[in-house]
């Protein structure tokens, strides 16, 4: 007890002696070592951790955006399996982080694709000829109801490859290209896309053929598919006027597997258009060849057993068809819904008043 009084007056006795430069640097620096410590304890005390379970976003991707609005001692982490982001930061960063999350975390805007894909009858008129079938093919102008961003022909077609714009109704522009080419519907299917992303329609056929991938271990054999037919890829981009960018990929194939190879032929198009909502959109060049064997002879002499050979010959026909594809998107939102909830109820009072009317007659 004694020593450490008798220290702590030598000490006493030391610091006063002292230049009063040296002991002002000596209190200088006890002060800044004590509230240095005290502030990382308060900083260390003022973060806090939050976990966001995201809805519609990707976590892995929205991580980068959140990284951006972190200090160097703030972190978050990504659960992928849970689309979850954890956010360790201070009560300030994370308000601006779950505002951030609040904005980019809603539901994507859907657009619906119908679509009408046919064949135009080549045998009524010259259909190398477009002034021949009165349907205005081409245009070089550009006004509200014919607008092309971009268009980029391949392949060999009769028109050239094409996009143009309807600004009435679809089936009144059928009504007129029937009566005066005609055309075969050969489907009419719709598809629902989200905002910016691809989807696809395929009125054909898949192919399948093997492939062999070798390893350092091993030789395993996939199955892959050669797709033919009409086939339809498109990705949506909405604006927030109202209208809709349309990059539009439409080709026609013809292929087969031979001895395990697959062959194709195709001709496609790239187009990026600009519609209105609810607007069609016309896609045309596209052509489809069809060979067929016919007999060409005398009429009812030809028929006859071993005889009528002498007076028949087989030819092969071809026959070119021109297919049109006419896309309408829609953007799904609160007016479309309430209209297609219209339509669902006129079309069940429509059937209820059939089946009355049906029990009546009976």
């Amino acid at each position: 007890m004694i020593k450490k009084i008798f220290c702590g007056w030598l000490l006493l006795a030391i610091f006063i002696s002292m230049p009063a430069s040296a002991r002002q640097l000596f209190i200088e620096t006890k002060e800044r070592a004590t509230t240095g410590s005290a502030a990382g304890v308060i900083n260390e005390e003022e973060q806090v951790v939050r976990s966001f379970k995201l809805k519609y976003a990707n976590a892995e991707a929205l991580k980068t955006n959140i990284s951006d609005l972190l200090t160097a001692d703030e972190k978050a982490s990504v659960n992928i399996k849970m689309n979850t982001i954890v956010v360790k930061a201070s009560p300030q960063s994370m308000k601006r982080i779950a505002g951030l999350i609040a904005e980019m975390d809603k539901a994507p805007s859907q657009v619906r694709v119908e679509a009408k894909i046919i064949e135009l009858k080549s045998n009524i008129g010259d259909s190398t000829d477009p002034s021949t079938i009165g349907v205005n093919w081409k245009y070089s102008h550009s006004t509200n109801d014919y607008v092309q961003l971009h268009s980029a022909d391949m392949g060999n077609t009769s028109l050239g490859l094409y996009a143009q714009l309807i600004s009435g109704n679809v089936e009144a522009y059928l009504e007129a290209l029937n009566k005066t080419v005609g055309y075969d519907l050969i489907a009419s299917p719709w598809v629902t896309a989200l905002n910016h992303e691809q989807a696809q329609i395929l009125i054909g056929s898949k192919y399948g053929y093997k492939t062999s991938v070798i390893t350092e271990t091993s030789t395993v054999q996939e199955v892959n598919f050669l797709e033919v037919g009409t086939k339809l890829t498109f990705t949506p981009h909405i604006n927030e006027d109202g209208y809709i960018i349309m990059d539009i990929y439409p080709s026609i194939s013809e292929g087969s597997v031979v001895n395990e190879l697959p062959q194709e032929n195709t001709t496609e198009t790239q187009n990026k258009v600009l519609v209105k909502n609810g607007q069609a959109i016309v896609i045309g060049g596209l052509t489809k060849n069809y060979n067929q064997e016919v007999e060409i002879g005398i009429p009812i002499i030809m028929h006859i057993p071993y005889l009528g050979n002498l007076f028949k010959r087989t030819e092969l026909v071809s026959e070119k068809r021109d297919i049109m594809i006419i896309i309408t998107p829609r953007i799904v939102d609160a007016e479309y819904l309430a209209e297609m909830e219209k339509q669902a109820k006129e079309f069940e009072e429509k059937n209820k008043k059939a089946a009355e009317e049906k029990k009546l007659i009976r």
